[in-house]
């Protein structure tokens, strides 16, 4: 393929709610664009964009992939996004790096959850937007019931810049309200017709709402409206592409993607309507406490890579061209890493097929194998050092498991093969529980989580995974007083001997500390180098817990006694004299468990909101409250770490996917006495086993 100028080239990012049909609309615009010659389908696994055997397997979207197609001597970049909240990561950095989003809404079920979700990514990446109804041609199909639903969902600057011909089964075609022209389509063909006579109400009230939008976004149309009361055509098309850029109109267009009606007006309004990477708004680039702006226009090389995958000739990182140009081989430096890179070839992917390319320039979006140090993310330079493209803040994990190899020779290749995919994807994450030594993985849901075993199982990597243990902590609830923790012993030659006095209170459960030791000797009852290895024990005896097997928080240790022997005493007697008199005083000190509260936040619609609140309630959560916007319902409750930690899958079966849900630390609360005497009991026996 031909080397395009930055000025013929459009970015788009294909993106809303999992199951609406994004990646059908993504094979439309190939088809329609003769770039391939079937039309790929999901559900035959088919598709060129779902070809990942996760993928296949779900029939759903659960990674990026990139297309691409050349209409009126433009070359059009396409990103099919997920649609899950799984692997939204994944949506928010594609549209970050597109320059025009085309947020795809079905006729039958109109704004969800997951569409509010890709809107605001687009939103916060200050790109063109514009959105697109399909299915028009189902059952249940309600064009004007959506486009209401958006503009009061979504956004009020959203106006109709197509009208469907018939509905449902005899949906047929579109008017285009900025010409007046009527197009049917038949096997994919497009024919211009005249405007249907019954639409004509409607043709001219869509005409009416679109002039209004317009006049809003210039000043002089603005005034010129208010005296005439119309707008011309001219004075409609030469406002139109700055409206759009600037989002002071988003505009609506409607079709069928799996039957190719009005996809060629799709492409055309992609095409003429929205901005070329010279007109987008600039890239923000971090260097060192300065943030700078970074166009097209600039001559040297920058880029970002915005999607790592794996395929048969190794690793394939996805880019960005966001200034100057590459040729068809050579390297640059990544700015992350600071390490020098180099590439033999560059690649136009047509989802998992690959074609060489002569070389790209600004805007363009290509893709290059077998990097040695660059990930998804990582800023791509000429020879520049410690400067990053800012493209949003990774989300924290929302589901997490404890992985565990089958065999040895899984242990042996699990950290190696489960860090390559943590590469991949910046949404994943793994580490070792600083409280049990457990192997944990993150990701923002549980299909995220059963993907990632998926594809540690393509790499000969057999796991099961459990759910982590959770991290409770003990504390005491009443002072207690001249604790003596005494350690003797005797066994022929030098002995060990020490004794300690403590007294033990709690902490208020607020206080920036944990822990406090005060030394209250007096007279050399202990010696001054002993008196940290008090502290030592005490410390060590608060990590192991006392009652329950957990860390010991919020105590004040003081030590106001002892006794030490000038042969027997010594650092280790000491320690064990603290460990043992903090373990004595713990337990006459009204012991009790604490477990994480953590804030959660839902967000469904509105029919849900009851299910939501019962469940919530049966998860000893308290509901804090509601906020309503459009048909949507976001609850906040504060809910125990113990009973939320598979929420991702119990939202998933209460919603049918229809829901999304963030997670944050709160603070510590007792458990009920009944849970604790559980959770104690479980500790003993499991203390005997061992």
């Amino acid at each position: 393929m031909k080397v395009f100028e930055t000025a013929n080239i459009r970015n788009i990012v294909i993106s809303g709610q999992r199951g609406v049909g994004k990646t059908t609309v993504c094979e439309a615009l190939l088809f329609g664009a003769k770039a391939t010659s079937r039309l790929g389908s999901v559900d035959d696994e088919s598709s060129n964009f779902d070809f990942e055997p996760e993928e296949q397997k779900r029939h759903s979207t659960v990674g990026t992939s990139l297309g691409y197609l050349e209409w009126q001597d433009n070359k059009i970049n396409i990103l099919d996004t997920p649609g899950s909240t799984d692997f939204h990561n994944d949506t928010r950095i594609a549209t970050a790096c597109s320059d025009a989003a085309i947020v795809v809404i079905g006729a039958t079920d109109g704004v969800q959850v997951g569409t509010e979700k890709v809107w605001e990514f687009a939103v916060d990446a200050g790109i063109a937007k514009a959105i697109f109804i399909t299915g028009m041609d189902k059952e249940r199909a309600n064009f004007q019931q959506t486009v209401t639903d958006i503009q009061e969902t979504l956004t009020r600057s959203a106006v109709p810049i197509q009208l469907p011909i018939g509905n449902e089964a005899t949906f047929k075609g579109v008017v285009d309200l900025l010409s007046g022209k009527a197009y049917v389509f038949e096997d994919g063909n497009m024919s211009e017709v005249p405007p249907p006579a019954d639409l004509a109400d409607e043709i001219a009230m869509g005409r009416e709402m679109l002039m209004e939008i317009i006049a809003e976004s210039d000043e002089e149309l603005t005034e010129k409206y208010l005296i005439e009361e119309t707008l011309s055509d001219e004075d409609i098309q030469n406002a139109f592409p700055n409206a759009v850029l600037s989002g002071s109109l988003v505009p609506i267009l409607c079709g069928s993607a799996r039957r190719i009606i009005a996809v060629d007006n799709l492409l055309n309004f992609i095409a003429e309507y929205f901005p070329s990477p010279e007109k987008r708004n600039p890239f923000k680039l971090q260097r060192g406490d300065e943030i700078v702006e970074i166009t097209s226009a600039n001559d040297s090389f920058t880029g970002v890579i915005l999607k790592t995958f794996t395929t048969d000739i190794g690793k394939m990182n996805i880019f960005r061209v966001v200034s100057g140009a590459l040729g068809a081989d050579g390297g640059f430096n990544n700015a992350v890493t600071k390490k020098k890179e180099r590439f033999s070839q560059l690649y136009l992917l047509q989802g998992k097929k690959r074609e060489n390319a002569d070389g790209v320039k600004a805007g363009d979006i290509a893709a290059v194998a077998k990097l040695k140090y660059s990930k998804t993310c990582d800023t791509l330079t000429e020879n520049e050092d410690g400067v990053e493209f800012l493209l949003g803040e990774t989300p924290k994990p929302l589901a997490i498991v404890a992985v565990h190899p089958k065999s040895k020779a899984d242990e042996d290749k699990l950290g190696t093969k489960l860090n390559d995919i943590v590469i991949e994807d910046p949404a994943l994450q793994m580490w070792r529980d600083p409280d049990f030594s457990e192997l944990l993985l993150g990701g923002m849901g549980q299909m995220h989580i059963d993907v990632t075993i998926e594809k540690l199982k393509r790499q000969k990597v057999e796991v099961t995974t459990t759910l982590p243990r959770i991290p409770y902590r003990e504390t005491i609830s009443k002072k207690v007083s001249n604790i003596e923790g005494k350690h003797k012993k005797q066994s022929g030659g030098r002995g060990q001997f020490g004794v300690c006095y403590i007294d033990i209170e709690p902490l208020p459960m607020d206080t920036e500390t944990d822990f406090e030791f005060v030394d209250k000797i007096f007279g050399g009852s202990i010696p001054k180098q002993w008196i940290p290895s008090v502290e030592k024990g005490v410390k060590d005896r608060m990590s192991k817990g006392v009652i329950a097997g957990y860390q010991v928080i919020n105590v004040r240790v003081t030590i106001t006694d002892g006794k030490y022997h000038p042969v027997d005493s010594s650092d280790a007697a000491f320690q064990m004299a603290g460990s043992k008199g903090f373990s004595a005083g713990v337990k006459t000190a009204n012991p009790v468990l604490l477990e994480p509260i953590y804030n959660l936040e839902v967000t469904v619609p509105q029919d849900y909101m009851g299910a939501i609140m019962g469940d919530i309630t049966t998860k000893r959560g308290r509901p804090m409250g509601s906020d309503q916007k459009g048909k949507n319902v976001t609850i906040t409750a504060q809910v125990p770490l113990s009973e939320i930690q598979k929420y991702s899958a119990d939202l998933e079966s209460m919603t049918s996917g229809r829901g999304s849900f963030t997670l944050s630390y709160d603070h510590y609360e007792r458990v009920p006495a009944e849970i604790s005497a559980k959770i104690i009991a479980a500790a003993t026996l499991e203390e005997e086993e061992d």
